[in-house]
């Protein structure tokens, strides 16, 4: 078996298997993968007509995605895991991440072991866009705060020109949760995400993003970006605003959902096993929770 590079010139192939792969998960995606560039090797490679991606860290293999086709492929799942065995040092790196809920006993009937990995965040666009009910008070209360302090403010589409003040935002807005919360764990992650998020904006255009930007008297308190995962799901891959402006985060989210309404979802993804990222999807109101799962031969 021979692997490729993934690179953006891959994308449409990509998208051609994904698109034959029913999931709900926002993994399966190319810009979901791809912003992941800087700390991850990708490649890829087509067994039994199944598009096979690995992931390479520190000299080993893993697969983030299970082989996508039109049906689960034993061999193609046989052949891509003996590979990684057969590369890596360490073999416990071997595992393939991101299986839906659904597609876990085919992997157990052959001989996968599971593991629970992450919940997504899954909701009604509409549900999003109007917040009635009680339920959606402190929301609806923060929103028209913000726009009664804001009127001028609107969403603007997000250019390459802004890259710059999107990256400083970035760096602000860490250094604000850096102070807040000092868990090691988090604070790595937030690094890692600033590698992601600098890939996303910096390659939007190309790997299908939709962004957009809130600018208040010429400067950025605001971006949201997101990428249709089909023709009825639209994933938030990721939200940063100026933390003491109220009614902001509330603000972007939903006027960004509004401009979703040809997708009847909005997949959220998971909170990284953070409890104040668990409690604010949370507090959205999720209409149900998809599960993924890691599965790897004992």
């Amino acid at each position: 078996m021979v692997i490729q590079p993934l690179t953006l010139a891959n994308k449409s192939l990509f998208d051609r298997y994904a698109c034959h792969t029913a999931t709900r998960l926002s993994s399966y995606a190319f810009a979901a993968l791809y912003i992941w560039r800087n700390l991850f090797e990708f490649h890829w490679a087509i067994i039994d007509d199944r598009f096979c991606v690995f992931a390479k860290h520190g000299g080993d293999y893993f697969m983030p995605i299970m082989p996508m086709g039109s049906a689960p492929s034993e061999r193609a799942i046989r052949e891509s895991y003996a590979f990684m065995l057969q590369a890596n040092r360490n073999k416990q790196i071997a595992r393939i991440e991101n299986v839906p809920e659904e597609r876990v006993s085919f992997f157990q009937q052959m001989g996968f072991r599971a593991v629970l990995k992450e919940t997504e965040y899954f909701y009604e666009t509409e549900a999003l866009i109007q917040l009635r009910g009680n339920r959606y008070k402190s929301k609806r209360s923060a929103y028209n705060a913000f726009v009664k302090n804001y009127p001028a403010a609107a969403l603007e589409p997000y250019q390459p020109c802004y890259l710059a003040d999107c990256l400083a935002l970035y760096d602000s807005w860490r250094q604000e949760r850096r102070a807040k919360y000092d868990e090691p764990i988090y604070q790595g992650m937030l690094d890692d995400s600033w590698h992601a998020h600098r890939t996303g904006l910096m390659t939007a255009a190309q790997l299908g993003l939709i962004g957009r930007v809130v600018y208040i008297d010429g400067e950025l308190k605001g971006y949201i970006f997101g990428y249709p995962l089909n023709s009825k799901i639209f994933c938030i891959l990721f939200e940063v605003t100026r933390l003491e402006l109220k009614g902001l985060p509330q603000f972007i989210y939903r006027e960004f959902c509004r401009e979703q309404t040809d997708y009847q979802w909005i997949n959220a993804m998971d909170d990284s096993g953070l409890e104040n990222l668990k409690r604010v999807k949370l507090s959205y109101r999720p209409a149900g929770l998809i599960s993924s799962y890691n599965v790897f031969l004992p």
